[in-house]
C-alpha cells in the first residue's frame, strides 16, 4: 500500500508542475462485499492524466499492489498537409511493449496503423478506410502474415444497403440491410454462402413509445430472440429481452434521475443482478453494485469519479 501511495504521489507531482490540466480517474473496488463495506478490503485503481499542450497527453494507470505502475501512455494530435496524425500508444510495465494505433486522416480517406513492439515488424496491421456518396471500401493489410482481408458498404438503393466481407481465408460474410417502412426494418446476414445459417433481425416499431425486435437463425422458433422496449414515461424506459431456445429472460430498467445521473438496473433471474447509478460526467461520482442472483453477500461493489487540477 505505501508503494502504491508513494507512486500516486509522484504521478501527481510529475503532472502538475508539467502541465496545467491534471484529470485524475478513481476507481475503488470491493469484492464480495457481504459482511459490509469496509475500506481495508477495497482496490484502488487510478488513471492520471495530463494535457501538456494542445497537441500531446501523457499520463499513467496505477493499481494496487507490490509494482503499482502499470502503464503509461501518451496521445498526441498533430496535423499534416491536409490532414491530421492521431497517436494512442502505450507501454506496460509487465512486459515493456509498446502497443496503440496511429491514425492518418484526410478528406474521405482514413488510414490506421496497429503498432507492437512484440512483434518483428513492429507493425502489425495497416486498415484503410476510404467512403463517398453511399459506399465505403475498408481493406486490411496483415503485416504479419502478408495477406489482405477486405471489407465494402454500399447503398443498393434509398432504403438498401449491403456490405460484403472477405477475409485472407477465402471466408465471406454477406448482410442486407432493408428499410420496409418507416416503422419497420429487416436485416439478413450470412457466411460463406451456408444458407441454413442465415441470421434475420426485424425491427418494428410498434407505436410511439414501444418498438420490438425479433431475431434468429433462419426465424426458426426454437432459435428466436425477442427484445419488447418501451419508454414507460419521460425518464423511464423498460426492456425486456427473451430467449426461446433457453426459455429465460431478461428485464432492463434505464431511468433518470436528477442533475444529469441515471439509474441502471439490469436483473437476469438465475444467474445476476447489477445496479448501476452514473453520474451527469467523468467529474461526478459513478457506482455500481453487481451481484449473483440470490446471493448478496457475493456482490461486487465499485465507486469511481474523476478529479481535475
Amino acid at each position: 500500500m505505501k508503494s502504491f501511495a508513494r507512486a500516486l504521489v509522484l504521478a501527481l507531482a510529475l503532472a502538475v508542475g508539467h502541465a496545467g490540466n491534471t484529470g485524475v480517474s478513481m476507481s475503488l473496488k470491493q469484492a464480495k462485499m457481504g459482511s459490509g463495506v469496509s475500506i481495508d478490503a477495497m482496490s484502488a485503481d487510478f488513471n492520471v492524466e495530463s494535457k501538456v499542450s494542445d497537441d500531446l497527453t501523457v499520463g499513467c494507470d496505477l493499481a494496487q499492489g507490490d509494482s503499482p505502475l502499470k502503464r503509461v501512455f501518451a496521445k498526441i494530435n498533430q496535423k499534416m498537409g491536409d490532414g491530421s496524425v492521431n497517436a494512442d500508444v502505450s507501454m506496460a510495465m509487465a512486459d515493456n511493449a509498446i502497443t496503440g494505433d496511429v491514425t492518418y486522416s484526410e478528406g474521405g480517406n482514413n488510414i490506421v496503423a496497429h503498432v507492437n513492439s512484440a512483434v518483428d515488424n513492429f507493425v502489425e496491421t495497416v486498415k484503410y478506410s476510404r467512403s463517398g456518396a453511399g459506399w465505403t471500401f475498408k481493406p486490411t493489410f496483415n503485416m504479419q502474415a502478408k495477406n489482405i482481408d477486405l471489407a465494402a458498404s454500399a447503398d443498393y438503393s434509398a432504403d438498401t444497403n449491403v456490405d460484403v466481407a472477405v477475409n485472407a481465408a477465402g471466408e465471406g460474410s454477406l448482410t442486407v440491410n432493408h428499410k420496409l417502412s418507416a416503422d419497420t426494418s429487416v436485416s439478413v446476414s450470412g457466411s460463406n454462402l451456408d444458407v441454413n445459417a442465415l441470421t434475420a433481425t426485424v425491427n418494428h416499431k410498434l407505436d410511439a413509445d414501444t418498438s420490438l425486435q425479433l431475431s434468429g437463425v433462419n426465424m426458426k422458433m426454437d432459435a428466436l430472440k425477442a427484445e419488447v422496449a418501451r419508454q414507460l414515461d419521460a425518464n423511464t424506459k423498460g426492456t425486456v429481452r427473451f430467449d426461446v431456445a433457453s426459455k429465460k429472460g431478461t428485464l432492463e430498467v434505464n431511468r433518470n434521475i436528477d442533475a444529469g445521473r441515471t439509474l441502471n438496473v439490469h436483473l437476469d433471474p438465475d444467474n445476476s443482478m447489477k445496479v448501476e447509478v452514473k453520474g451527469a460526467s467523468d467529474e461526478d461520482w459513478s457506482a455500481s453494485i453487481n451481484s449473483p442472483w440470490g446471493d448478496f453477500t457475493n456482490a461486487d461493489l465499485s465507486v469511481g469519479r474523476k478529479f481535475n487540477f
